[in-house]
């Protein structure tokens, strides 16, 4: 959950953010906010940081803990899974979702492939985001079932063995 002080008025939310239109932009298409107005997602992101990553970093690994939720807003990045490339993300993908609604554990390395820009919600914070905004909830779990959806029907990769 959510760690926050108590303000003055006993109001525990976060302090919303302002982000530049063009990052609003960048991410209020994609499918994981499908059906909520540009104002909402606003809304939405005001409760994330902004953090910039060199071309090469990695930004979670695999086996690790961690509490933070990303949307990419500029850039594109690779998902590493048991030393295998799994996947491609881009502008308005998301990740770290399956560690902070999970175990705590990073199932999958990410590193920047470009320079890369992110929407960053701290401190294990998506399980009252989504609470909030049951829509995001809905959406985040259609891109879920979706990945691993391509993952399952992927065909097996198997090894031969040549005799010499």
């Amino acid at each position: 959950m959510l760690a926050l002080k108590h303000r003055a008025n006993g109001d525990t939310t976060p302090p919303e953010r302002s982000h530049p239109d063009e990052i609003i932009q960048a991410v209020a298409g994609a499918p994981l906010f499908s059906a909520i107005d540009r104002a909402d997602v606003a809304g939405i992101l005001g409760a994330f940081d902004e953090q910039s990553f060199n071309a090469g970093h990695r930004i979670t690994l695999e086996g690790l803990r961690g509490s933070e939720f990303y949307v990419i807003a500029r850039g594109r990045a690779r998902v590493v899974a048991d030393g295998r490339r799994v996947a491609e993300l881009g502008p308005g993908d998301f990740f770290g979702e399956l560690a902070v609604l999970g175990d705590g554990m990073r199932s999958a390395t990410v590193e920047a492939e470009t320079p890369l820009r992110c929407l960053v919600l701290p401190n294990n914070g998506l399980e009252e985001l989504l609470v909030r905004h049951p829509r995001l909830g809905v959406n985040l779990l259609r891109v879920v079932v979706s990945r691993f959806r391509e993952l399952v029907d992927r065909p097996a990769i198997t090894l031969r063995l040549i005799d010499r």
